[in-house]
């Protein structure tokens, strides 16, 4: 690709058949690409977030679209200029996945277990459920995280469940093969 020139855009809108098809398609007419996209629900609205790329010309007709593309859509949006992602060879990449009863808690014990272990926390996902077989609430948790390359992975592995065990949860750290 010849662009360096990158928007960030985020999106908040009440979910409707083809939004992200709309979405998509207002950048395309206007020469950008997207490069990264996050689409999910949050509560009863609908949360994109794109890095989308092209020329500074392109971009600049795009961030002047932008307000008016958000109305025809009914769309909150945000934008700024950024960067590429950054990678970080002394950083290998891991997944962890914790399913625990709901504790209000919980996420900051998890937050905090990684950052003491000076592990990066890269995304993260969570969503509350009731159990379909017993009715407990229950917490899901999935994590993208960045371990330092000289850091011992069985010694992580062995704190992280036994926090998860300190928590009442099921937990798995391993690597993410790419």
């Amino acid at each position: 690709m010849l662009s360096s020139e990158f928007l960030s855009i985020s999106v908040l809108a009440a979910p409707r058949p083809q939004i992200a098809l709309e979405l998509f398609r207002a950048i395309r007419e206007r020469g950008g690409e997207v490069e990264d996209c996050r689409i999910a629900p949050i509560g009863d609205r609908l949360t994109a977030n794109l890095v989308v790329s092209g020329n500074w010309s392109t971009l600049g007709r795009l961030e002047t679209a932008l307000p008016g593309i958000a109305e025809k859509l009914e769309l909150q949006v945000r934008f700024e200029r950024c960067g590429a992602r950054e990678q970080n060879p002394a950083y290998r990449p891991y997944a962890a996945d914790v399913i625990a009863p709901q504790q209000p808690e919980l996420l900051v014990h998890l937050l905090e277990f990684f950052g003491s272990q000076d592990v990066q926390v890269a995304e993260m996902n969570s969503q509350k459920y009731s159990s379909g077989h017993t009715g407990a609430s229950m917490c899901s948790v999935q994590m993208v995280l960045h371990v330092p390359v000289n850091q011992h992975p069985q010694a992580l592995r062995e704190s992280f469940m036994d926090l998860c065990d300190d928590l009442n949860a099921d937990g798995m750290l391993d690597p993410i093969k790419t």
